[in-house]
């Protein structure tokens, strides 16, 4: 062991006596290890904080220009969102007013409503069933016969008058044979020859009136069939024969789904209903036995979506109507029908794709900004019947309302009998098979939107709600729920303002995703307009940096040219040049940018051009320190030997300021314009958050901290400047490492 020991001190101290290489000057050794470059290189890696900005700069571009090929999202993509809400559904209304059914002029609707008024005391009608008021209205004569005599809502006939004779200076000169018999010609004799001041005579049931002037008397006797129908009740059609499965929310998901896969028989609680195509896209739903029950209608129910509009100098987002934004409704419809007859997930209208989702029971379609547009649901219509248009007859709505006035459950119309049922205040009419046909109410329904459809268990639930509040006296809200059109159950809250009752219902309403908090579909949330703050930080970071890039290279090339030029010519050459570089020095930089990006929001540019403009402006309002870098080098370097050598030599004037003089410089310029970079991206960063910078649909990491002087954003969505301000911190930090490590790297002065 000891003697191994030896052995290794002896080979060592043999080593340290061996002499050492000794390289010549010219030893290509030697040259290689004294390369220039070389010698920059690993001056430049020996600098820590260098590496690390080159580090940060890679991951810096990686993040712009590659980060966006993985991203799912495009740089102007809105995310929408459902929300519900109660949102305006339908009103109602107790009727204070009577209605008029049947043909009769607003003069003379007024007229009645001014003779029955007469009799209020305290508010309440003082009446007689049976008992006729005359009114006259625009030169006509009319007959008002009480039919309920209520003290609170009364209803009543209106007869028209016809003239059956005239009786001119006690001669008859025309009377109407098809009405005047003997009887009745005997009493208007007398009457004329009595001279008498009496305007209502009576024949048997007839009343006769009188219309007596200075030169002739005219009489009239009311027609024997009303023109018109004066009453507090409103009549509500209802299809009794499918109420039952009208309010059946699960019959109509059942029926809805089975029309969806275009099955033709559907099986329900043991019963089977058929289904044939009918008209168009339409459907109709029959009992196993051929009786028609609905009309399955495709309805199209057009959501809000959201829309960038100029207002002035700002961008707003304005929530507008789907159907407003495609330009043919039928040619829309078209599309979206050729595509789900060829089970097409997509189709494609005036150069946009929209996207479609199906469900069970209806079809969603999505706009190429990803917001629901349209959804299309099935529509469950009651087949007519021949009672369905009862409700405007003036001969039937008269028996009915005789009927009601002399409290009798049963009568006669067109040789049928129908029943009339009490139900509290309200009353419904069953046709001769016994199905419920009309509902007579005192309150008045309306929509909020003329397309919304009224389903009678709505009509039945808000008339509950409405008995409930008055007989409680409560002015609280009342809660209810319905079966809509499209047999959906849906929960409603009814409220009451100076007597009118509102409804609203839980409705879905799709609005922007607006300042959304990270989630897993987005790392970085969304910003204000409801876009991918991350994938706006990818694109917004390639303009950042192109930016940077692109202005920092114009400023070279106008301060080479100057600055070289100046440089080496000197003389009047050198002084006009500089007063020219001073003259931009005097231009104030900030706000002349400002100015210039007001000016441009006026013109309003495309945001291409917008860019383009903008780093033009700062590659000409930054030149000039490179100039003024570039003169002060060639001043010096102009009476070195080796110019002094290119000039014996006869090599032209541009060849050796751009061949000798200017690579000479390029450390220098490579210091200077690195560092530049930052400042170059703090600069546009700054027109950014001033607004000034690009616009939409294009982003910077300044525009995106623009956001920012909301103050409710500063205090509550951090994601959405926080990170842009990070990234702008990072970058500049990277390129003034990279900066300060070549300035140190090529000093000639630095040991190696």
């Amino acid at each position: 062991m000891s003697k191994n020991k030896a052995d290794k001190a002896e080979e060592l101290d043999l080593k340290q006596e061996a002499p050492q290489e000794q390289m010549s000057l010219d030893d290509s050794r030697r040259v290689k290890v004294l390369s220039p470059g070389m010698l920059v290189f690993k001056r430049f890696i020996r600098n820590k904080l260098a590496v690390a900005g080159i580090f940060i700069l890679v991951i810096m571009f990686l993040f712009a220009f590659v980060g966006p090929a993985f991203s799912p999202y495009e740089l102007d993509q809105v995310f929408p969102k459902q929300v519900e809400e109660n949102g305006e559904y339908a009103t109602g209304k107790v009727n204070v007013e009577p209605r008029f059914y049947g043909e009769l002029s607003g003069e003379a609707r007024t007229a009645v409503i001014f003779e029955i008024g007469k009799t209020k005391l305290f508010d309440v009608y003082q009446l007689e069933t049976g008992k006729e008021y005359n009114v006259e209205a625009g030169g006509e004569q009319y007959t008002v016969k009480i039919l309920n005599a209520s003290p609170t809502a009364p209803s009543y006939a209106i007869y028209g008058k016809t003239l059956v004779a005239t009786v001119r200076r006690g001669e008859l000169k025309y009377y109407d044979p098809s009405i005047v018999d003997d009887g009745m010609m005997a009493v208007i004799r007398a009457h004329a020859e009595s001279e008498s001041s009496q305007t209502e005579l009576r024949y048997n049931d007839t009343v006769i009136n009188a219309q007596i002037t200075k030169v002739e008397t005219k009489y009239f006797v009311a027609s024997e069939v009303p023109v018109a129908l004066g009453t507090y009740n409103i009549y509500t059609p209802v299809n009794g024969k499918v109420i039952d499965l009208q309010t059946d929310a699960e019959f109509m998901h059942t029926v809805s789904a089975a029309v969806m896969k275009g099955d033709t028989i559907v099986d329900y609680d043991g019963v089977a209903y058929n289904i044939a195509r009918g008209e168009g896209l339409n459907h109709i739903l029959y009992t196993s036995n051929g009786d028609q029950l609905f009309n399955i209608e495709r309805d199209y129910r057009y959501a809000k979506v959201h829309r960038e509009i100029k207002d002035g100098d700002k961008t707003v987002t304005e929530e507008i109507d789907f159907l407003s934004t495609i330009g043919s409704e039928a040619e829309f419809r078209d599309a979206l029908e050729s595509a789900l007859s060829e089970e097409r997930g997509s189709f494609e209208y005036e150069g946009a794709v929209y996207t479609i989702d199906t469900t069970e029971t209806e079809i969603r379609v999505n706009t190429p900004q990803n917001e629901l547009g349209l959804v299309v649901a099935n529509s469950f219509v009651p087949v007519e019947t021949k009672y369905d248009h009862y409700s405007e007859d003036l001969d039937f709505l008269f028996e009915l309302e005789s009927a009601i006035a002399s409290n009798n459950s049963l009568f006669m119309y067109d040789d049928e009998r129908f029943t009339l049922v009490r139900d509290g205040v309200d009353y419904f009419v069953r046709d001769p098979n016994g199905y419920e046909m009309l509902l007579a109410s005192d309150i008045a329904y309306g929509t909020i939107y003329p397309d919304t459809v009224l389903t009678f268990d709505f009509v039945q639930k808000l008339s509950e709600a409405i008995r409930a509040q008055s007989d409680s006296s409560s002015l609280g809200d009342q809660k209810f729920s319905f079966i809509n059109e499209y047999g959906e159950t849906v929960e409603a809250v009814m409220s009451v303002n100076n007597g009118n009752y509102y409804v609203k219902t839980a409705q879905k309403i799709t609005l922007i995703d607006s300042r959304a908090e990270p989630s897993s579909d987005h790392a970085l949330g969304t910003e204000a307009y409801g876009m991918d703050v991350m994938t706006r930080l990818m694109y917004g970071g390639r303009i950042s940096l192109l930016v940077g890039f692109v202005v920092v290279f114009f400023e070279i090339i106008l301060g080479v040219l100057v600055g070289g030029f100046s440089g080496y010519f000197g003389g009047v050459t050198d002084t006009i040049l500089m007063r020219f570089v001073e003259l931009f020095n005097c231009i104030p930089f900030y706000p002349m940018l400002l100015i210039l990006g007001s000016l441009m929001d006026a013109q309003k540019p495309s945001p291409v051009t917008r860019l383009i403009v903008t780093m033009v402006i700062l590659g000409i309002l930054g030149w000039t320190g490179i100039a003024r870098i570039v003169r002060g080098q060639i001043l010096s370097l102009r009476e070195q030997d080796f110019m002094i050598a290119t000039e014996a030599t006869g090599i032209r004037t541009s060849r050796r300021i751009f061949k000798h003089l200017v690579p000479n410089v390029m450390p220098l310029l490579i210091v200077n314009a690195t560092q530049s970079l930052g400042d170059t991206i703090l600069t546009e960063a700054t027109l950014g958050f001033l607004g000034l910078g690009v616009k939409y649909p294009m982003a910077s990491w300044g525009s995106i901290i623009n956001q920012a002087t909301d103050m409710q954003v500063m205090r509550t969505a951090w994601w959405i400047w926080i990170p842009a301000g990070l990234l702008i911190l990072t970058t500049v930090l990277g390129f003034n490492f990279v900066g300060d490590g070549l300035r140190d790297a090529f000093d000639p002065k630095m040991k190696r």
